[in-house]
């Protein structure tokens, strides 16, 4: 049985680059990825597809941050994906848990950067955890603007509650086990 460990680390970002990000989403619609799941298709812009230096070393920098916290936990992880994502208003995700269709998963970790805030910038869109034997009460998490969350996306269920007012920001990701399943440094051609 493995533990539930939510880590939380307030402003890793500063306003300005919180901001710009989002400015960077709003602006960049046409580098925005399709996807099979209706939840996710046009919302995401993956990092692969992201050519602009300042992006890829702020986040670059949180994945160090990253790599350094789940250590403590007894995980040697890699990235594995990172993206920048919109959740506009009347959006949710349903309840999952960070597997892939005919894959066997190593994604242990799973980080959310909140680039805006629940309450200030929007109002829903809290992330939810889902009663198991470990959280038997299950947990929500209200988004802080600049806050970083980590958690073991692959074992414990989680959703995010429906966007309400406004746009919700994120830069989501993922971290494997696998050092074969590295997420390519260069952005795609």
């Amino acid at each position: 049985m493995i533990d539930f460990n939510f880590i939380q680390i307030p402003e890793v970002i500063t306003d300005k680059e919180a901001k710009d990000l989002i400015y960077f989403h709003k602006t960049h619609k046409h580098l925005c990825s399709e996807d099979n799941n209706a939840q996710y298709d046009g919302r995401k812009i993956q990092l692969e597809n992201i050519r602009t230096q300042w992006i890829r070393e702020i986040v670059r920098r949180l994945e160090y941050m990253i790599i350094s916290e789940v250590a403590q936990y007894g995980s040697k992880v890699f990235p594995e994906q990172s993206e920048i994502m919109c959740q506009p208003i009347g959006s949710e995700i349903t309840p999952h848990t960070d597997v892939y269709d005919n894959v066997v998963p190593k994604s242990e970790w799973a980080a959310v950067l909140y680039l805006n805030g629940s309450g200030v910038d929007y109002k829903g869109g809290n992330l939810r955890f889902t009663p198991c034997e470990m959280i038997p009460m299950g947990v929500e998490y209200v988004p802080k603007a600049r806050e970083i969350v980590v958690f073991q996306g692959m074992e414990f269920q989680h959703s995010v509650t429906k966007v309400y007012r406004g746009d919700r920001y994120t830069l989501p990701m993922w971290f494997t086990t696998d050092f074969k399943d590295i997420r390519p440094e260069f952005p795609n051609p």
